[in-house]
């Protein structure tokens, strides 16, 4: 560990004056190009799925160095500290920005989804090009500040983290959809049986934040919360309406991704949730929802066509099952079902699973060939050292709609029963609903970022 007493005593300091004042943000200077051949990166957040992409990217790319990690929890830093003793640490990212911005080519976001978009935002204002995990952002508003940056800054290359997206299963189900496998798109369902989110309000004992974990920090750009007791840190956040997205945001963009990549990103025309509503105290997210999409057709489709997502204990409804020749064995555990005209898809959340071809409920061979895995974080990486922006599988110009969609699905949910219908184009629910509000929600105080 390097320096890190001392660290401690500097980050509590910047904090302190960094809030005395709205923290605006760095200067756009995103003229980001092909670094040298060595790939210098660095991590925001060290431990979970910040050490996963650190080692993913130090095993996939050739002459990727580590450089810095940011994690608000110094007890989550043994991985880094053991395996790239180099590497500096910090606890504030503002704090490495300030000290590292010559020093790194790349960025990964890997925290709380609440701090994705503000995080994402200024590494990109530095010109740096960056990886941020799912989903790219808590809000719509950021989602579209982030997508508009990288349009505006087309050296900069971007990926979002559904590594998914690279295997070959996602690969060859977005390549045989396009190849009309099933006809004309009449429906998709999918299904994930996570429940990240609670029926009833927090309970706890409200304790002093640990030694280790600047508190202040975690919260960010979002209210400070009391600190209760795994309630938040280091997992428990995706459950909060704060901080995460429930299971649809941890997870949708996985399993939306080879059917919303394969129909060619359909636009969403309206959204209702056909579930439960959060806890009336508005802390969590709630638990086994389903929602209905109603989705723009186009030349992949039988014109518009319904869309429904399924989490918890929600499933598939019968008749699916029924295409699938009634077992129910043949359904994903998590995944989807595209019906078509010609053909019934089955999709697997899965590296190896290929997808499977049913026809009047029988399941027969696949004659198209398969695409061969790739390897995302690779991916990315090449598009960095190619200078090919548009390369990567999941750049923010797809990232971005498809997020989209998975954020339109947290908001129904919010409000129950209520269709929502949706104006891509200008942001916003018309009608003067109430789920306006959360398509943007202000900054604390001192937090402030430029451009968001």
């Amino acid at each position: 560990m390097k320096n890190i007493t001392s660290r401690r005593q500097f980050v509590r300091t910047a904090v302190a004056s960094s809030l005395a004042a709205p923290w605006v943000g760095w200067k756009s200077t995103a003229n980001a190009g092909n670094p040298s051949d060595q790939i210098r990166f660095v991590c925001f957040g060290a431990n979970g799925r910040a050490w996963a992409n650190i080692k993913e990217m130090t095993e996939q790319v050739p002459n990727a160095k580590l450089v810095a990690v940011a994690d608000v929890d110094l007890n989550r830093t043994n991985h880094v500290q053991k395996h790239h003793p180099e590497a500096k640490i910090y606890q504030d990212w503002r704090q490495l920005l300030d000290k590292e911005e010559k020093n790194f080519d790349a960025a990964i976001v890997a925290t709380p989804d609440h701090m994705h978009g503000p995080i994402a935002m200024s590494t990109m204002q530095l010109g740096k090009h960056t990886y941020g995990e799912k989903p790219l952002t808590r809000t719509l508003h950021e989602c579209r500040a982030l997508q508009n940056f990288a349009a505006e800054n087309p050296k900069l290359v971007t990926q979002m983290g559904n590594q998914v997206a690279s295997a070959a299963s996602n690969a060859s189900a977005v390549k045989w959809l396009r190849e009309g496998i099933v006809g004309k798109v009449k429906t998709v369902h999918s299904v994930n049986p996570k429940s990240w989110g609670e029926t009833g309000p927090l309970e706890g004992k409200i304790v002093a934040p640990p030694e280790t974990v600047d508190w202040e920090v975690w919260n960010g750009v979002r209210p400070v919360a009391n600190y209760i007791d795994k309630a938040y840190h280091p997992f428990q956040w995706r459950k909060r309406l704060d901080y995460g997205t429930g299971t649809l945001g941890d997870m949708g963009c996985h399993i939306y991704h080879p059917w919303f990549m394969g129909l060619n990103q359909p636009a969403t025309l309206e959204i209702t949730s056909l579930g439960p509503g959060p806890h009336p105290d508005l802390n969590s997210w709630p638990i086994d929802s389903k929602i209905h999409y109603r989705m723009a057709g186009n030349d992949q489709t039988d014109g518009d066509f319904d869309f429904f997502w399924y989490d918890g204990s929600q499933s598939f409804p019968e008749e699916i099952q029924k295409l699938l020749g009634g077992d129910p064995k043949n359904l994903p555990r998590s995944g989807s079902v595209v019906v078509g005209t010609e053909g019934v898809l089955v999709l697997y959340h899965s590296f190896t699973e290929l997808p499977k071809l049913y026809r009047s409920g029988v399941e027969v061979e696949i004659e198209s060939e398969p695409v061969e895995a790739t390897a995302h974080h690779l991916n990315w990486s090449e598009g960095i050292r190619n200078d090919d922006s548009e390369y990567p599988t999941c750049k923010w110009s797809y990232a971005g709609p498809m997020t989209e969609a998975v954020l339109l699905g947290t908001i129904a949910s919010r409000l129950p029963g209520e269709t929502l219908k949706w104006d891509s184009e200008n942001l916003k629910f018309p009608g003067g609903t109430t789920a306006n509000q959360y398509i943007k929600e202000d900054y604390r105080s001192g937090w402030e970022i430029t451009g968001m």
